[in-house]
């Protein structure tokens, strides 16, 4: 997995426009990936039909189903769950009530989730305000690694089950050793259920490096279908699992309390049954992709979010929002200190400005411009067709 390896890899996927991705199976494989009305439906050649009707039977790999299905699932005896949620104790999140993992815990079970996890970056502060032991509550963590010689950019892993004692051990390696096989063969080694979060994301400043990802992709049991990303992107998430035999889950990654938007139902007496499912590909996802509406809406929400600071439940010493987009970050710095000041603008005249800028939708389209140039370099790299 090194960042310069000029190894080909041949991923045996083709991809074919249209109204959305449709991958087309290698010769052999056995592999069929069709589009339907409810959604996305990944099983083996000669059976799926009766598979896609059974909502995930066993040797089927995740399908796309409406929320009607997932709750007809969910009566039946499934658990549901959005792995990937943010509280206020990321660094990136205002500190309003909707995040308070108080009040999200309340929310995510009134939304029908059965097992609730909060996944903030390099922190478990929020269980220590929720407690660790309440029903469903399942202790989850997203650990940031940047590790130079195998990948080159950073990557972003959730654990779950975990304690404290092993999130220290964990934020050790990563920041110390950051080597992330070391990593992942300590969560191994501890049991411990982890995923790759949105695979074809790198950090603002940063270049993915899409062969890497293939193969990181081989020592992660699940990969995560991200309501912040496009379709195209999801859609090389899909592939990629289909290629790797890897199970797939959905999270909204909810910086703004939405939890429980998009999630995964499987099967499960316990939160590790339930996981196992997912990684044997025995599961059903519930999802959205990013669109122009849901960016711009997203951006402006996190703006008024962090200028309505009388809203904010507590102080915050270090807030740092990125939502990926120059524009929207340089406001978003200005508002929440640093740079107010030096420039000479009145708070007042800044948060209208911010206001407007929001409004037109231009963060946003620059945005998911950016995004579909990302999908297109990736789909490239890694030799898919067009």
């Amino acid at each position: 997995m090194k960042a310069n390896n000029k190894k080909e890899i041949s991923s045996g996927l083709v991809m074919t426009a249209g109204s959305g991705l449709e991958a087309q199976p290698k010769v052999g494989r056995g592999l069929r990936i069709r589009g339907s009305d409810e959604g996305w439906c990944q099983a083996k050649a000669g059976s799926a039909g009766a598979a896609c009707s059974d909502y995930g039977a066993a040797g089927e790999k995740p399908m796309l189903i409406s929320l009607e299905k997932a709750r007809t699932l969910i009566e039946a005896g499934w658990q549901a769950a959005d792995l990937h949620v943010h509280t206020f104790y990321s660094y990136d999140v205002v500190p309003t009530r909707e995040v308070d993992p108080l009040v999200l815990y309340e929310k995510a079970r009134a939304r029908g989730m059965s097992f609730v996890s909060f996944t903030d970056h390099d922190t478990m502060d929020a269980y220590d305000r929720i407690g660790w032991t309440r029903e469903g509550l399942v202790p989850g963590v997203e650990v940031k690694i940047l590790d130079p010689d195998k990948v080159g950019h950073t990557v972003h892993i959730n654990v779950y089950m975990l304690n404290r004692s092993q999130f220290e051990e964990i934020e050790r390696i990563a920041r110390e050793a950051q080597d992330i096989e070391l990593l992942v063969e300590y969560l191994r080694a501890e049991n411990l259920p982890f995923t790759f979060n949105h695979p074809f994301w790198h950090e603002p400043g940063e270049k993915l490096n899409a062969r890497a990802v293939v193969e990181l992709a081989e020592i992660f049991p699940v990969l995560e279908y991200n309501l912040g990303r496009i379709k195209k992107l999801n859609r090389l998430v899909l592939e990629l699992a289909a290629e790797k035999n890897r199970g797939v889950a959905a999270g909204t990654d909810s910086h703004t309390g939405d939890i429980g938007r998009i999630f995964t139902v499987a099967r499960g007496g316990n939160f590790r049954e339930f996981f196992e499912s997912v990684k044997n590909g025995e599961s059903c996802l519930v999802t959205e992709d990013l669109n122009y509406d849901r960016i711009k809406n997203e951006i402006f929400q996190r703006l008024e979010m962090l200028i309505d600071s009388h809203k904010w439940v507590m102080g915050k010493e270090e807030l740092k929002m990125e939502t990926g987009n120059a524009l929207a970050d340089a406001v978003i710095e200005m508002l929440s200190g640093g740079r107010a000041e030096i420039l000479g603008v009145k708070r007042a005249v800044l948060k209208g400005v911010a206001r407007m800028v929001s409004r037109t939708g231009l963060p946003a389209r620059i945005y998911l411009r950016k995004q579909n140039m990302l999908a297109s370099r990736i789909q490239q790299e890694l030799n898919f067709a067009a």
